[in-house]
């Protein structure tokens, strides 16, 4: 049963390590973007005030999101390769509940569909059993009774 289990989280785990890198290079590029933007574009501001400031509000969001991405990335990386050793399930969970949340995830539409799998995966009875170490052989058996005096 062990390796079933192992093999169940296998896949959902590798793809949470896989989107958290690609949000991950998704949230540098944008920042870098921004930043080159920044320093050598030679953009002007939009002369209406109502334009000015929905450029203004959608730059600083956009740049948020990229920013909230770039933090997310590694705790989706690390929580998918927890996910995988069969270790720490709740930042197994957090993670791919982190790769659903738009907000988390520039690139959404890879995010959204792996982190529901994975945690389907995760709420399967097996697998919180594994994480838990029953039936995985970490157990430790008990002490054999004494003979004799």
């Amino acid at each position: 049963m062990n390796n079933d289990v192992s093999k169940t989280i296998k896949t959902p785990a590798i793809a949470l390590i896989v989107a958290g890198s690609i949000n991950g290079a998704v949230g540098v590029a944008a920042l870098l973007g921004g930043f080159v933007r920044l320093l050598w574009g030679n953009e002007s501001l939009p002369v209406n005030e109502a334009e000015r400031m929905g450029f203004i509000g959608g730059t600083v969001i956009g740049y948020g999101i990229a920013l909230l991405t770039l933090l997310a990335a590694p705790l989706i990386i690390y929580g998918g390769t927890q996910m995988l050793s069969g270790k720490r399930y709740g930042l197994a969970k957090a993670a791919a509940i982190a790769a659903i949340i738009p907000f988390t995830n520039c690139c959404f539409l890879i995010g959204i569909p792996i982190g529901i799998w994975a945690l389907t995966v995760l709420f399967k009875p097996e697998v919180k059993d594994y994480f838990a170490g029953i039936g995985t052989g970490s157990q430790i058996p008990p002490a054999p009774p004494e003979f004799g005096g």
